[in-house]
């Protein structure tokens, strides 16, 4: 079922029960409050007689065989009313109405004895129902009042019938707004749904849907176009890493494709000139495997690793361990201070290693390599020609190699994946010359108490 179905199915039941439940409960108010009067009348009257029956005497003028019009006596009754005083034994003393048609019962009689209180009872008499008050009247006399239901169940009738005509119109009436009201209601839950299938059928991500208000709707309009704005960034880093992939993998392929097909042309070439060959594919397999993993490394999205409270001077140390083995002339002057920060072990290694390695590339023989911790900051120095001034802007691209950088062994993508990193934690990464030669690569990053809170939300924005 759509949601507007169900808006209003849910509508027309909520309408429903109100419309029923205050018919019914009108009903059982004007029911009662008729009843109530019936009975008060019947009471009335009966308190009226009771004093005519002490001494007999008195009311034999009003009641002795004769048959006064009811309206003398009855104060109120209907004209259907009847009136019996009547004795212990059950013996009819007088009577308005037949006095074959009164029945005196058990309790009628224990109530003119004094021995029972007065009571109200409903009986079926001749195919109608009336309601009965017995009093007692005097020493050993009661007073019976009846009258009849019918007039009362003939309103109560009419007013069911009432009732229930306002009840279906009710109904009706709420299926018919409950109709508008969820076409106006689920009118932005429509726009989303068209949204969600221009998408799907178009693969189109740059539309966006008009928000209007800031309820729920509206909040999950804004979200919507969040979600449209993620995913289309997302996408075009997608090409972006496609298009720089196919550019970088083209040249090593090519040669080591060149390579092969002079090997295999050439199966008896002399070992001076197939060494050389051979080395050159080995190199070229092994840049090739290592430029592969840096796209995976720069592809990847946030780590699912959960983060966890680091000594991240202790990860430095074992990454400068690491660095140094690549070149063993080089020189290290350390400076690290205890600072911890909530973090991804891997990916900090990664993004830390990367530029230790990159440092270490660009120092010369014998050189020095500065790393400095203090809380928040890491500053990494080499001693090495530095960056040109036009490279600045764009060293933490992927795939950039300036100039200068040709002829060294890298793919282009440490800095990239160290800025990726950095950013994912909620920190900075900066490039900059150093006074008096070579280059500074500075990582800002928030301390442990703040830096989970911004790594989620990075994740969630990846």
């Amino acid at each position: 079922m759509s949601l507007s179905g169900r808006m209003i199915g849910a509508t027309s039941l909520a309408v429903a029960f109100a419309v029923i439940f205050g018919a019914a409960a009108s009903y059982i108010a004007v029911d009662h409050s008729l009843r109530e009067r019936m009975d008060q009348q019947l009471r009335g009257f009966a308190n009226a007689l009771a004093p005519l029956s002490e001494p007999p005497p008195r009311l034999r003028p009003h009641f002795s065989g004769r048959r006064r019009p009811p309206g003398q006596l009855r104060s109120g009754l209907e004209v259907n009313g009847r009136v019996a005083i009547f004795d212990s034994r059950g013996g009819l003393l007088a009577t308005i109405g037949p006095r074959s048609s009164f029945r005196i019962t058990a309790r009628d009689r224990l109530v003119a004895a004094g021995r029972a209180a007065a009571y109200y009872r409903t009986e079926r008499v001749a195919g109608k129902d009336r309601r009965i008050f017995v009093k007692r009247a005097g020493h050993g006399q009661a007073v019976l009042v009846e009258q009849s239901l019918g007039e009362l169940q003939d309103t109560l009738h009419r007013l069911a019938t009432i009732l229930f005509a306002i009840a279906i119109a009710g109904v009706v009436l709420a299926g018919f707004l409950g109709l508008l009201a969820a076409r106006w209601a689920a009118r932005p839950v429509h726009v989303l749904r068209e949204a969600a299938e221009r998408v799907r059928t178009t693969g189109d991500l740059s539309g966006r849907i008009k928000v209007a208000g800031n309820d729920d709707l509206g909040r999950l309009g804004v979200s919507f176009n969040e979600m449209l704005g993620a995913l289309e960034r997302s996408q075009a880093a997608q090409r972006q890493l496609v298009a720089d992939a196919s550019h970088e993998l083209r040249t090593p392929i090519a040669s080591l494709r060149t390579n092969l097909e002079v090997l295999a042309r050439n199966p008896d070439l002399p070992p001076a000139e197939r060494s050389p060959l051979l080395h050159d594919v080995i190199c070229e397999s092994t840049e090739l495997g290592e430029l592969v993993k840096d796209l995976l490394d720069s592809a990847r999205a946030a780590e699912t690793e959960p983060a966890r409270e680091l000594a991240l001077d202790e990860l430095v140390a074992s990454e400068i361990l690491r660095a140094a083995v690549i070149d063993p002339s080089v020189h290290w002057q350390i400076n690290l201070k205890p600072c911890s920060i909530d973090g991804r072990d891997a990916a900090l290694r990664r993004a830390i290693g990367n530029v230790l390695v990159n440092a270490v590339k660009w120092s010369p023989p014998g050189g020095f390599v500065q790393v400095a911790l203090s809380p928040g900051c890491l500053e990494v120095r080499d001693f090495g020609p530095g960056f040109e001034e036009t490279d600045l802007p764009r060293i933490f691209d992927r795939f950039y190699r300036s100039e200068a950088s040709r002829g060294v062994p890298g793919s282009g993508l440490g800095l990239a994946i160290a800025r990726k990193v950095t950013v994912e934690h909620g920190g900075q990464i900066y490039a900059s010359n150093a006074p008096g030669g070579g280059a500074i690569v500075t990582f800002r990053l928030p301390a442990a108490s703040a830096s989970a809170g911004v790594m989620a939300g990075a994740r969630t924005s990846s």
